[in-house]
């Protein structure tokens, strides 16, 4: 399948049978001329008449069924052009990302050799060496980006071409029907507008595609990188193992690939699963108390991912949750006298770790975490689930779209802003989240929260190979900093749903006035909002 969009061989085919139809109407028009001018009998003047004016008819049918099909010709060569050089360079640009990944390797590698040489004191030839392959691999790094980014801008100027192509048609359209524009064959001329409309929509597919084209292209960067992180990962434990005096070089060997099984048992466990069966879920007594009622504004936006983690569970007679049955989103929709309708979705975050020793139901478990960090490119039952629920409640495609989520709820926040183009993910809310290695686009607002001392947000540094930054700050992306308040009761207190909420709540001061405004438009404390709706979605994959 091409990368651009279009069948350059049909519209070829097509635009050549409308040049043989234009032909044949100028035949009937020239047959109709002869018959008012062949004869002169006065019994001939009514029809000399008429057929002087369906000739004329004829004549301006034919130019304009001749110049759209000549148009249209002229087109298909340009977008036959057009797919042959998108082709060939995003086969290019495929080959130069996977060298790049290759490179990277390379010279985390060759960087390591280096290092390990230059604490052993090595003899200055085995460091020059060593010096001279990280060189070379960090060139060949260099060189594999330039030709990925060489590629897609060669795939940008294909789709400009295809646009250029495209509008020099609907020009010539244009031009074929403004001097014919009377009569019965102003028929002809809305079929042909609508022909002129389909070749001016092929500018905004084109976008679309190459839209989605980018975003798969990022999942795969983003997996690649990953996968080099848990790489070197492994390696490093291997080598700390095998220089344990007690533990063989073979038994360390054991060990790793034992936990790389565990690893690509438990994403392969979630992504190869079908998309559970999505329905509304109805609260039970229990989950219904528990609600604490509707956030007013930002400040309250982490105070549902408590309530959402408590959902789908059965409990015994002392209050303890004994498993975990469902995994259930909150969606609520809220409308605003501005006539836009919100959305804002709550993501729980992880409640079953032991998913390796028996489903319980939920897939917010480890096997969605492992694949959302490491292999964003295969879609977690998570991922799929969310969208089902969504298309369920009635958002629209352009709808704003609030993404509210701590830890694994947060990830999954993340995930579909960065690399889902379904919705219009406007805003995401994140707590004790690993995120900031996530291209998630200017387009969106993000407010993230991260505890100091917390070890989850900086899962970044091992899934991007330490690439990565931590705490982004940009325009449209805050990171709030802080101690918890529950700190005193260790990880546990830190790394907790309840004292991100209060974090947030005492420290919404540290976003942009403008951001806050704009977000809490998601919220019923909001001057201008009517009422909301809210409702639960859960799923299965037992």
């Amino acid at each position: 399948m091409s990368v651009l969009p279009g069948n350059p061989t049909s519209l070829a085919e097509r635009s050549a049978s409308y040049v043989s139809s234009a032909s044949l109407i100028q035949r009937a028009a020239d047959d109709l001329r002869a018959i008012a001018y062949d004869s002169t009998a006065r019994s001939m003047d009514a029809i000399r008449d008429r057929s002087t004016e369906v000739a004329r008819d004829l004549d301006r049918a034919h130019e304009r069924y001749d110049g759209t099909a000549r148009a249209l010709q002229e087109y298909a060569v340009a977008l036959k052009a057009a797919h042959d050089r998108a082709d060939d360079a995003e086969v290019a640009e495929a080959r130069a990302e996977a060298g790049a990944a290759t490179a990277e390797y390379d010279l985390l590698v060759s960087e390591r050799r280096l290092e390990r040489l230059g604490e052993a004191d090595a003899p200055a030839g085995n460091l020059r060496s060593a010096e001279d392959q990280v060189q070379a691999a960090r060139a060949r790094r260099t060189r594999m980006d330039a030709a990925a980014q060489a590629a897609r801008a060669e795939i940008e100027a294909a789709r400009q071409d295809m646009e250029r192509a495209a509008q020099t048609a609907i020009d010539r359209i244009d031009a074929a029907i403004d001097g014919t524009n009377e009569g019965f064959w102003d028929r002809v001329k809305n079929f042909l507008d609508d022909v002129g409309d389909f070749l001016a929509t092929i500018a905004r597919w084109v976008g679309d595609f190459l839209g989605d084209l980018y975003a798969e292209l990022q999942r795969l960067i983003s997996t690649v990188a990953a996968l080099l992180g848990v790489a070197v990962i492994l390696l490093l434990v291997f080598a700390v193992l095998a220089a344990l005096p007690f533990i063989t070089p073979l038994i360390a060997a054991l060990v790793t690939a034992v936990l790389a099984g565990f690893l690509l048992v438990s994403v392969l466990s979630d992504v190869l699963k079908p998309t559970p069966s999505v329905g509304e879920h109805t609260l039970t007594d229990q989950e219904a108390n528990s609600y604490k009622g509707q956030p007013a504004d930002l400040s309250e936006a982490l105070s549902e991912t408590e309530f959402v983690d408590g959902l789908g569970k059965s409990w015994d007679d002392n209050g303890k949750p004994t498993s975990v049955d469902e995994t259930v989103i909150s969606v609520t929709r809220v409308v605003n006298a501005d006539g836009v309708v919100r959305w804002r979705v709550i993501l729980p975050s992880t409640q079953e770790w032991m998913s390796r020793f028996g489903e319980q139901g939920g897939v917010h478990d480890l096997d969605s975490n492992l694949a959302l960090m490491l292999t964003p490119s295969l879609r977690s039952q998570y991922e799929r689930a969310v969208i089902d629920a969504m298309q369920q409640a009635g958002v629209g495609a352009n709808d704003p779209v609030m993404l509210v989520g701590f830890s694994q709820g947060g990830i999954m926040a993340g995930t579909l802003a960065s690399y889902n183009r379904d919705y219009n993910w406007s805003a995401v809310v994140a707590a004790g989240a690993p995120i900031d290695h996530m291209p998630i686009p200017s387009s969106t607002s993000v407010v993230s929260v991260q505890h100091n001392g917390d070890p989850v947000p900086r899962l970044d540094t091992i899934v991007s190979v330490g690439t990565d930054g931590y705490a982004q700050q940009r325009p449209n992306w805050t990171t709030i900093h802080a101690e918890s308040s529950e700190a005193h009761k260790g990880v546990h207190g830190i790394h907790n749903a309840g004292a991100y909420h209060e974090t947030l709540a005492e420290r919404v001061g540290q976003v942009p006035p403008g951001t806050v405004a704009d977000l809490d438009r998601y919220f019923v404390g909001h001057d201008g909002a009517y009422g909301y709706q809210r409702r639960q979605y859960g799923w299965s994959e037992k």
